[in-house]
């Protein structure tokens, strides 16, 4: 009897054959904003209504805390002013986030859009995926006016710099796959005439970390000096709440897989079901016979597997 262990199959997430259609969508946001925003006028009404600054966000927050005492000791009639604060200080994170200050500075963002975003969306569904953006367009602006902002009352805050850096580190969690290169093997076994082989849908948006990153981070540290060296005034980046921002969509991403899951007791196994059932399920069987061939591979009762594959309907694609 063999004492050999047990290989457990690694489980990755597929990507969905779908057009990213949130990226595109975001994609276009950043062209709409800059030609809104690009009407002739002084620089002081470009800043108030691109960027987030310190004594806009400072009024918004300062007003939140006093009536949210207020409302906290008994006064109703405060929640509406907090409410309307919070609206404010979002709406400045959202509108510095999908900030441009020329031409070039929209193409690049969008370029960094699609380059970070489709391969992400692909993965995690569109829905998720501008959840995610409505987080990165957010909370790290939160970290911003912590950092700095909140006591920096001259300089005004703008750009995607936040937001790709939740996309970075939102894709950090699905590491792409290493594959290995056959065709000088086809070639020497004299199939002179093989096809090429042709990328599938999904690999059109594939996210290469290293080279995109590398650019994302030498465009970003080249914009920063320029931009502080041609506009004293506007910072574009900042390192402590880009870090932060990193660590927030690895983690909110994180959430999202863990949840596509199930629970913390029966999660692994579940993933194992949908797996092994979708690997059979493309031998080109029925879906009886596949639940059944997956049931009697993991000895467990068909009823169980049948609803672990309806469970997972609409969730994150297994294999």
């Amino acid at each position: 009897m063999s004492n050999s262990p047990t290989i457990t199959p690694k489980i990755k997430f597929d990507a969905q054959n779908v057009i990213p259609i949130a990226s595109l969508i975001l994609v276009f946001m950043f062209g709409v904003n800059y030609f809104m925003a690009a009407s002739p006028g002084p620089l002081e009404r470009w800043l108030t209504n691109n960027c987030l600054m310190g004594v806009s966000a400072s009024k918004a927050v300062e007003t939140a805390f006093s009536y949210l005492k207020l409302a906290f000791s008994g006064n109703a009639a405060a929640i509406v002013p907090v409410q309307q604060a919070v609206i404010d200080f979002i709406t400045f994170c959202f509108k510095s986030s999908f900030a441009s200050l020329d031409v070039q500075q929209v193409a690049v963002n969008c370029f960094f859009m699609w380059a970070f975003g489709a391969s992400l969306e692909q993965r995690i569904g569109a829905g998720r995926f501008f959840m995610v953006c409505m987080l990165g367009s957010s909370l790290p602006w939160v970290l911003a006016y912590y950092e700095v902002v909140s006591r920096d009352p001259i300089h005004c805050y703008y750009g995607p710099f936040f937001l790709f850096c939740v996309l970075v580190g939102a894709s950090f969690v699905f590491p792409p796959e290493k594959k290995i290169n056959t065709e000088w093997f086809k070639s020497s076994r004299g199939n002179i005439f093989a096809k090429p082989p042709e990328d599938d849908f999904a690999s059109r948006y594939q996210f290469k970390p290293m080279l995109f990153l590398v650019l994302f981070i030498a465009y970003e540290a080249g914009m920063y000096f320029w931009v502080g060296k041609s506009y004293p005034i506007l910072k574009n980046a900042l390192i402590l709440s880009g870090i932060g921002s990193i660590f927030i969509g690895y983690l909110a991403v994180s959430v999202i897989v863990w949840s596509a899951t199930g629970s913390l007791k029966d999660g692994p196994m579940r993933l194992m079901c949908v797996k092994m059932y979708n690997d059979i399920l493309r031998l080109d069987v029925g879906h009886e016979t596949a639940v059944k061939g997956t049931a009697h591979a993991l000895g467990l009762p068909p009823e169980r597997v049948k609803e672990w594959i309806a469970k997972q309907k609409g969730k994150m694609s297994v294999s």
